[in-house]
């Protein structure tokens, strides 16, 4: 089991971490969070993971509950999995399963034909709700704390 955990910590780079997103939708904070990987050059296809993002989304809400959204796709636009987070300043309705708005949201982006989001999925769930990650990442001040609190939790979950 151990071998199918995913490191978050890899897949998230601190530039990557925006926590006063300033968005009034789920496609506001969708279109801000592909913003920060294309400008960090993490996604070489701004344009195309963008459109990609937004219809899955269409398809389905990546509300999951308890005021997090995992929005994801696979794209053209991405060469390697890669992963941005977002804490809104207000919450937003992502039409969550629970239907209450949302206020942390991991984006999650992989390259065309490459799978993994159920590990990674699986990965921020067992994260979220079985450490003390979720309140923690709503009390952060900074990008950086946030990066040690995924990797404190992380590393507990190994222990």
């Amino acid at each position: 089991m151990p071998a199918t955990v995913i490191n978050l910590q890899e897949l998230l780079a601190q530039e990557n971490v925006v926590l006063d997103l300033q968005v009034k939708s789920p496609e506001e904070a969708i279109e801000a969070l592909v913003d920060l990987l294309a400008r960090s050059g993490r996604v070489t296809d701004r344009a195309a993971v963008l459109a990609d993002i937004l219809e899955r989304e269409r398809l389905m809400s990546t509300g999951i509950g308890s005021g997090v959204a995992i929005p994801h796709a696979q794209s053209s636009g991405a060469q390697a999995f890669v992963m941005a987070l977002g804490r809104t300043a207000a919450q937003i309705d992502f039409k969550s399963f629970d239907g209450k708005p949302v206020d942390l949201i991991f984006l999650i982006v992989a390259p065309a034909g490459q799978g993994g989001f159920m590990r990674v999925l699986s990965s921020i769930s067992r994260l979220l709700y079985t450490t003390e990650l979720l309140s923690t990442l709503r009390r952060v001040r900074t990008a950086e704390e946030a990066m040690r609190t995924i990797a404190d939790e992380e590393g507990r979950m190994r222990a």
